[in-house]
C-alpha cells in the first residue's frame, strides 16, 4: 500500500503500487464482513471503503485496513468470481486486427480467449467492464482514429492493453473482435453481474450457440 486516508466523512481511500495488489486487498476487505462497512469500490490502483461512522469509528476502520496489508502478499490467490463469457468471434474489425498484428484471425482469437482478465473498473457506460491486461501480442493497437457512431450491445473489443464488453448499444472507438449473446446489464432490473475485482474468461462459440443464447442473462 502506498497511502491510506479519508475520502469525505464516510469513506477511506487506499492507493496501491499495482492493480493486482488493489484487487487482492479489496477482496479481502469484502470477505471480512466488518460491522459498519457498507461498500468496497475498486478502481485500477485504488480502492474506497465506505462505512457508517456511527457503527465503526473512522480511526478503528483505518487501523483495521492498515493491518490487513500485512496479511496479504504476492502469493495470495487472485480474488473475485470467475465469469465465463461466450463469444462469437466474428467482429467487424477482426480481419484488420489480424492484419495489423501480423497474425491470422484464429491466432488473434486464441490469444484473446482462454485466459483470465481482471475487472479493474466499471464505466464508461453502466456495467462496462475494463478488463486487463491483454497478452503482449495484442497490445500494440490504440483506439480507432474514427470512433463508430454505433457499436452493438454485447460487442467484445480491444484497445491498448485492455479489453471490454459494451453492455448496451453506444458509440465506441475500440476494435471489435466479436460479440457475446448474453445480456451483461439490465439497468431497469438492477442486474449488474460483473463487478470490479471479478475475473472474466472469454470462450469461443459458434453461430448456433450464439443464436440459442441470444438475450439470456449472464
Amino acid at each position: 500500500m502506498i497511502a491510506l486516508g479519508p475520502l469525505g466523512d464516510r469513506a477511506v481511500l487506499a492507493r496501491f503500487a499495482s492493480e493486482a495488489e488493489a484487487a487482492r486487498w479489496a477482496s479481502a476487505v469484502r470477505a471480512r464482513g466488518w460491522r459498519g462497512v457498507e461498500d468496497v469500490v475498486l478502481a485500477y490502483r485504488s480502492a474506497a471503503v465506505f462505512a457508517d461512522p456511527d457503527r465503526i469509528a473512522p480511526e478503528e476502520l483505518e487501523d483495521r485496513l492498515r493491518s490487513l496489508v500485512a496479511d496479504l502478499d504476492d502469493r495470495t490467490p487472485t480474488p473475485g468470481r470467475l465469469i465465463r463469457l461466450p463469444v462469437l468471434y466474428d467482429g467487424e474489425d477482426l480481419p484488420e486486427v489480424a492484419r495489423r498484428l501480423g497474425m491470422t484471425a484464429s491466432e488473434v482469437v486464441a490469444n484473446h480467449s482462454g485466459r483470465d482478465y481482471i475487472v479493474f473498473a466499471i464505466g464508461f457506460l453502466p456495467g462496462f467492464p475494463y478488463l486487463g491486461y491483454l497478452p503482449e501480442a495484442l497490445c500494440s493497437l490504440p483506439r480507432r482514429e474514427a470512433p463508430r457512431v454505433r457499436v452493438p450491445a454485447g460487442s467484445v473489443a480491444i484497445a491498448g492493453r485492455q479489453t471490454g464488453v459494451y453492455p448496451a448499444e453506444s458509440p465506441g472507438g475500440w476494435y471489435l473482435l466479436g460479440r457475446t449473446p448474453l445480456r451483461i446489464v439490465d439497468v431497469a432490473r438492477g442486474h449488474f453481474p460483473i463487478r470490479a475485482g471479478d475475473r472474466v474468461r472469454f470462450e469461443p462459440i459458434g453461430p448456433a450457440e450464439f443464436d440459442a443464447w441470444l438475450g439470456e442473462d449472464l
